[in-house]
């Protein structure tokens, strides 16, 4: 796959592209990973919104974030644990481009701000932190209602309040929240 996308072969995509959709065809294997090969050479594959297999419906929506259906997969999909083949992060990835504003996946990003581990620091809760405090939280200026939501989500997760964990804390001080979980909960309320 990182062949194919190498500058010197790109006159040789769409031949690459015909082989994969080929071996699609013949694998009896999950097809979620040969749509994402397909979207990384390029090939639209919107035609698979659709498909069956909610791995593949989502493999599309992700290269497709631009297509109102696909917006709305994906925006579905950040609520739910992500299928197999699919890393939660290029979900909340996705998401966080598709939404105009946090309000619109706020709901869906408490879901993962609730279940996410410490881990998820750069690429799953934390980038929804960022997304919904892209202006840093001022005492002056009121929370949002989503705001406040998603600090509810994140006082709930047990896995987030390690004061020892200087990613976590480095989130909530870019957003310009505490990192102690009784004043967020106080924030919150």
């Amino acid at each position: 796959m990182a062949l194919a996308q190498q500058r010197n072969l790109a006159d040789r995509r769409e031949e690459v592209a015909v082989l994969v959709r080929v071996l699609t065809d013949r694998d009896p294997g999950p097809k979620a990973p040969w749509v994402y090969c397909l979207s990384r050479l390029g090939v639209d594959v919107r035609n698979l919104l659709t498909d069956p297999d909610p791995a593949v419906r989502l493999r599309a929506a992700l290269a497709h974030v631009d297509d109102p259906r696909g917006q709305q997969l994906v925006l579905a999909a950040l609520a739910e644990p992500a299928p197999h083949g699919v890393h939660p992060s290029e979900i909340v990835a996705a998401a966080v481009r598709a939404a105009p504003h946090f309000d619109v996946i706020a709901a869906a990003a408490c879901h993962v701000a609730r279940r996410d581990s410490w881990t998820g620091f750069d690429t799953g809760w934390g980038a929804l932190v960022g997304f919904a405090f892209a202006e840093p939280y001022d005492e002056g200026r009121p929370l949002t209602n989503a705001q406040r939501a998603l600090l509810r989500a994140l006082v709930a997760n047990d896995q987030l309040w390690d004061p020892m964990n200087g990613s976590c804390g480095q989130v909530f001080t870019k957003a310009g929240l505490p990192h102690d979980r009784s004043m967020c909960r106080q924030l919150a309320a």
